[in-house]
């Protein structure tokens, strides 16, 4: 295992911590990003937006706050924001938040506290609560991870939400997101970091994460492609029959996981596909996913309503109806 680089945090346990906030076209939401940085128990904090090349009022939103610091390039995507923000900030610990995410109030002082406290650590990251809209919870993901953590790596991402990270800045002077990838380019750092240096997660409720109603129309074809290719990566680095194993759970996962978003997105009543995307789902349910498959080919061919007339009972139909009532 590699080294850390040697520590040059300040002595005085107060280091500045900098969030960076990346923001495509996201204006609606990033003054509510940015509050809840101003409501950290922490400071000091510096605040870096990335303007991804957006069309709307970013800067706008930006410029109305004057303590935070502005930075605008040509839309490159995501990857290439957030190193942009990294190459822009000062901080020795690094947090980056979605414009359309929240920091809850003690998420960086949490964070911090622990890294001080683990100074071989590279990254540390804890849970999360997926909100709506208006930031209700919608639901909380607590995940414990104690050790091996390259290994659950490898089994799948189970950070899930990255603003729950925090990083020493000296990880990115050996590692940057990725900018070749379309997606899981946050997935891929934590496993490139994780099989060199230690790293720590923790089941504290640090941030929101924004619910927009999109999910189901992703393209989960390619969410499976970029996953298992960036776990692909990691097979000649197996270091023994454990990681063996676990890096075959995470291929196991991964189909399983976009199989079943891709079943869903097929069935569902209210979302249109275009024609070549549905047959690259299909064709993947067959490769991967006969069963959901064999589902799916039921749910598109048989009659399902004038199924169940013939073959229930007609008493029983008749008990439903008045049932519905």
């Amino acid at each position: 295992m590699n080294e850390a680089p040697m520590s040059t945090e300040p002595t005085d346990q107060s280091p500045l911590v900098s969030v960076i906030i990346p923001c495509y076209n996201h204006a609606a939401f990033l003054q509510q990003a940015i509050d809840s940085i101003d409501r950290q128990t922490y400071a000091p904090i510096e605040i870096v937006v990335v303007d991804d090349g957006s069309v709307d009022h970013t800067n706008e939103v930006a410029s109305q706050n004057q303590h935070v610091r502005y930075v605008y390039q040509h839309n490159q995507g995501l990857s290439a924001a957030r190193n942009t923000g990294y190459r822009a900030s000062q901080g020795h610990f690094l947090v980056f938040l979605d414009a359309d995410d929240v920091l809850y109030p003690h998420a960086i002082a949490y964070n911090l506290a622990q890294l001080l406290a683990r100074p071989d650590a590279a990254f540390v990251s804890g849970g999360h609560e997926g909100v709506d809209q208006q930031l209700n919870v919608l639901w909380t993901t607590q995940r414990v991870v104690t050790d091996h953590h390259y290994r659950h790596f490898l089994m799948g991402n189970y950070i899930g939400m990255h603003a729950t990270v925090m990083y020493r800045r000296w990880v990115f002077d050996t590692y940057l997101f990725d900018s070749s990838l379309r997606a899981c380019e946050d997935y891929q750092l934590y496993l490139a970091v994780s099989a060199q240096h230690p790293v720590l997660h923790h089941t504290n409720i640090l941030t929101g994460y924004r619910q927009h109603g999109t999910n189901m129309s992703s393209d989960s074809l390619l969410m499976m492609t970029v996953s298992l290719s960036v776990l692909q990566q990691h097979e000649v680095l197996l270091r023994d029959e454990a990681d063996r194993q676990a890096y075959k759970q995470g291929v196991t996962f991964w189909q399983k996981l976009y199989c079943q978003q891709m079943y869903l997105q097929l069935t569902s009543p209210s979302l249109v596909l275009n024609p070549d995307r549905r047959a690259g789902y299909v064709q993947k349910l067959r490769q991967n996913e006969p069963v959901l498959f064999m589902r799916y080919q039921l749910f598109r061919y048989v009659p399902v309503k004038s199924f169940l007339k013939r073959m229930l009972p007609r008493p029983l139909i008749k008990w439903l109806k008045q049932a519905k009532k």
